[in-house]
This record gives structure tokens, sequence and C-alpha cells, in this order.
């Protein structure tokens, strides 16, 4: 999802026929969305094991808003686009392929909003206040004495989960940010670049987080469609398209050859492992999970 200034121009008049190319595709990501739900029955990490928040839930006017259980390790799920009613599963595939090589966190969380809707341009948009939201939550985590956080966002909640950083006060740092395809120009993560729908993100990345690692697969048509451009990259796609011009906290992570579809990021055991190593655990290569 990156792009340079004069090609981001041209991108910017394609932009119309490439959310239409999405929306062409929510179809497809539904339909398949039900099968990831239903292949996490063996998952060690249960869906019982996860606690859902819903953000942005109204009532009478006043939305209440959630808070992350507090504990020394606590890893929190943020869903994408249809997401929400599978969102318990999806987090739980990630959960154990991390713990399938020695990560255990005291909190499962998982971040649950409003994303099924046709209207996806909506939804992408949504994404800025779910991030502001979740943001507040972090804050108070950190201020009510909680430990390491590890914020994981998939596809649209790759966004959330960057929008998360955007939108934090500079006193606060979280330990791991990992958006997982995420649906988004690559440019956003750039050094002085602007996306056309929200601010960039750079400066919430180098300042609010001790480590970005987005994970990206070229087999991910559905982003590689939406997103990016003739021009551009897309960031859950080819990365960020500008390795220099990031911030030094910030790492593209090119699963190519495992993940072999936009589903493909949840329960993936090179991402599992890759992500639980940043958390801290000490994965053999020797093993198998040190080959991308």
């Amino acid at each position: 999802m990156t792009d340079n200034d004069s090609p981001r121009e041209a991108d910017e008049s394609t932009t119309p026929s490439r959310r239409t190319m999405l929306k062409g595709t929510g179809a497809a990501i539904v339909g398949t969305a039900g099968l990831a739900a239903s292949s996490s029955s063996a998952t060690a990490v249960s869906s019982w094991d996860i606690e859902v928040l819903e953000v942005g839930d109204s009532v009478f006017g006043i939305s209440p808003t959630p808070s992350i259980p507090v504990g020394d390790e606590v890893f929190v799920f943020v869903h994408g686009w249809f997401g929400d009613s599978t969102v318990s599963s999806q987090a739980a595939d990630v959960a154990t392929s991390m713990e399938d090589v020695g990560y255990e966190a005291d909190e499962y969380v998982a971040i649950e909003w409003d994303a099924t809707t046709i209207n996806f341009p909506a939804a992408e948009s949504e994404t800025e206040d779910v991030g502001e939201e979740l943001a507040e939550m972090v804050e108070e985590f950190y201020d009510n004495g909680g430990g390491n956080l590890r914020l994981i966002g998939h596809s649209l909640g790759g966004r959330v989960v960057l929008e998360t950083v955007n939108h934090m006060d500079d006193d606060y740092e979280i330990e791991t940010v990992a958006p997982l395809g995420a649906a988004a120009d690559g440019d956003m993560v750039c050094e002085g670049s602007d996306g056309l729908f929200s601010d960039n993100w750079y400066d919430g990345i180098a300042a609010n987080a001790s480590e970005v690692r987005n994970y990206h697969s070229n087999n991910d048509s559905t982003v590689g469609a939406a997103y990016g451009g003739f021009f551009g990259a897309a960031l859950g796609n080819d990365g960020a398209g500008c390795p220099g011009d990031t911030a030094d906290n910030y790492t593209d992570v090119d699963v190519t050859d495992s993940v072999s579809s936009h589903l493909g990021f949840l329960g993936d055991e090179a991402v599992g492992a890759d992500l639980a190593e940043a958390a801290g655990v000490d994965v053999d290569d020797d093993d198998g999970w040190g080959w991308w």
C-alpha cells in the first residue's frame, strides 16, 4: 500500500473503481468467513476463552466504552469487514497459532465493531472512530497497571490498530501492533504522505508503538485488487513499498510463501510464530518456524 507523491495522483483517480472491486468480493469474503469460523473448533484456544468487547455500541444515544482486562500479557484482536459474527473464532485461530510455539497470554480479547454492511466505504470510514475509541481503552489499560499488549488486526481491523496508535497520547506505547492483510494503501505508513480518506499513520507508529509488524502476502488478491492502484502498493498485499520512508520501529513481514488468501492470515503458522517471537517467545528456527 505504498504510493509515491506523483503516482498517488494517478491512483486517486482510480479510487471509486477500486472500492467497487472490493465490494464485489464481499459475498466471497462472507462465504469463506463462515468456513474459517467452523474450522476453528479444534483450536487450542477456544472461542470461549476470548472475551468479546463491543466498541461503538450505542445505548439510548450513549456509547459506553468497555475496558480491556488488565494483565501482564494481553492479546487483543480486531476483526475486519463482515467479521463481527465470527470474531471469537478468528481471534482463537490467531491466538492458537501463537500458542503452538509457546506464547501464553493472561487475557484474550476480541474487539467487535459493526462491520456488517454492503457499504464498504462506510465500514472503511468507521475504522477511524473505532480506532479512536480503542485508543482510549488502551490508555486506560496502561493507567490501570496493564503490562504488555499485543494488538492484532485483520483486514479493516488492520486499519483499526493503526488508527489506534494514531489517536493515542504520546505518553503511551503499545508493545506490539500487527496488521494482518491490512486493507489500506501502503503510503499510509510512509513519512510525508497523506491518504485520501484519513491522516497518515507514520507519526502514530513512530511515537506510540514499540514495534509495528505488518504481515502481507502477494497472494492476498482481495486487498491487492482494492488498494494501491496501478503505481502504488497495497499494505496487506505488497507491504509499504517505501522501506526508506517508514518509521524505524516498522517492519514489513512477507508471508507470501505461507498465506495463500486474504483469510489465510488467520491461524497461519508462520504468522503465529513470528508474532510469538515478537512477544518474546524463544522460537526454535530448527523446528521449521524461521523459514519465512
